[in-house]
C-alpha cells in the first residue's frame, strides 16, 4: 500500500543527486536538509542561495518547486517548474508536476492542456521508465490535516480496473488507506445481468481499501464514458469528510 508514496520520495532523492548538482553543495544539502525535516518554507532561502550560484542546476530547481509547492506557494513553484522544463524539456516527470500547480492555481485550461500533452507523450514514448509507468500524481492536497496524494492511471484495463486512487498518508508519511473509483469486471457484468445498466453503459463505483484488509463501498456511478476527475473529485472529497457513509464493508483475510 505504501509504493505510490513512496515513490513520491525517491523523485525528490533522484532530483538531489541528478546530473547539474552545483558546486554550492553547502546551501543546496542544507536545503534539502530542511525539506526533509519538514521545514519546507526554510528550505526555500538556501535552495534560492544555490541556484543564483548556479542558475542552471536543474537538480537545485526541482527541488525548489517541491519545497516551494510543499509550503504552499503554487505561483512560485510555478516558477521553478517552468524553468526546469525550459533545461530538461525531455524529462516527462515534470508535466505532473505542472499539472499539480494548475489545479492548486484554479487554472484549469492550462491544467487540461499540460494533460493533454502528458497523454500525448505517453502513447508515442519509447521511453521503458514511461512505459512502466501505471499512473501519475495530478493533485495534492490536505484533507483533516493528512496529505492526500490523487494519482490517475494511464492505460486503466484489467479485471480489477481502477481509473483514479486518492491516497492518504498518516503522520509519518506512509500511505494509511486509500479511496478509488474503479471498475471491476465481475461487479460490471453482474449489475448487466441484473438489469442495473444499459448496453452501453458501464458501472464505476468508489471505494475505500484500509489496513487489516478491509474494503469499503460507498456508491457506484453508471456511465457510458469513463468519469473525469473534475466529476468524479467532489465525491471524494466528502467520503473524505465523512460526509458519505459506505453502503457496504468486508474483510480479507
Amino acid at each position: 500500500m505504501n509504493a505510490l508514496l513512496a515513490g513520491v520520495s525517491a523523485l525528490f532523492l533522484y532530483a538531489a543527486s541528478a546530473p547539474g548538482m552545483a558546486p554550492q553543495e553547502g546551501s543546496f544539502d542544507r536545503g534539502v536538509r530542511l525539506y526533509e525535516q519538514g521545514k519546507h518554507a526554510e528550505s526555500i532561502a538556501p535552495l534560492e542561495h544555490a541556484l543564483n550560484r548556479y542558475p542552471e542546476g536543474s537538480n537545485i530547481l526541482w527541488n525548489l518547486g517541491l519545497a516551494s509547492a510543499a509550503a504552499g506557494q503554487p505561483e512560485k513553484a510555478l516558477t521553478y517548474w517552468q524553468r526546469y522544463r525550459t533545461l530538461r524539456s525531455e524529462d516527462w516527470r515534470v508535466l505532473p508536476k505542472l499539472i499539480q500547480t494548475y489545479q492548486a492555481l484554479g487554472r484549469i485550461e492550462l491544467r487540461d492542456e499540460t494533460l493533454a500533452e502528458l497523454l500525448r507523450l505517453r502513447a508515442q514514448t519509447l521511453d521503458p521508465e514511461f512505459l512502466d509507468a501505471r499512473w501519475f500524481c495530478r493533485e495534492q492536497f490536505k484533507m483533516n490535516g493528512r496529505r492526500v496524494l490523487a494519482y490517475q492511471f494511464f492505460e486503466p484495463s484489467g479485471e480489477w480496473m481502477q481509473l483514479y486512487r486518492f491516497s492518504v498518508a498518516d503522520a509519518g508519511g506512509k500511505e494509511a488507506f486509500f479511496i478509488s473509483l474503479g471498475s471491476y469486471e465481475m461487479t460490471h457484468q453482474l449489475s448487466r445481468e441484473l438489469g442495473d445498466i444499459q448496453t452501453d453503459e458501464r458501472v464505476y463505483h468508489f471505494d475505500g481499501y484500509y489496513p487489516d484488509g478491509v474494503h469499503k463501498t460507498f456508491g457506484f456511478l453508471n456511465a457510458k464514458t469513463a468519469p473525469s476527475y473534475d466529476a468524479i473529485r467532489p465525491t471524494v472529497l466528502e467520503i473524505l469528510k465523512g460526509e458519505i457513509q459506505p453502503m457496504s464493508s468486508s474483510q480479507f483475510k
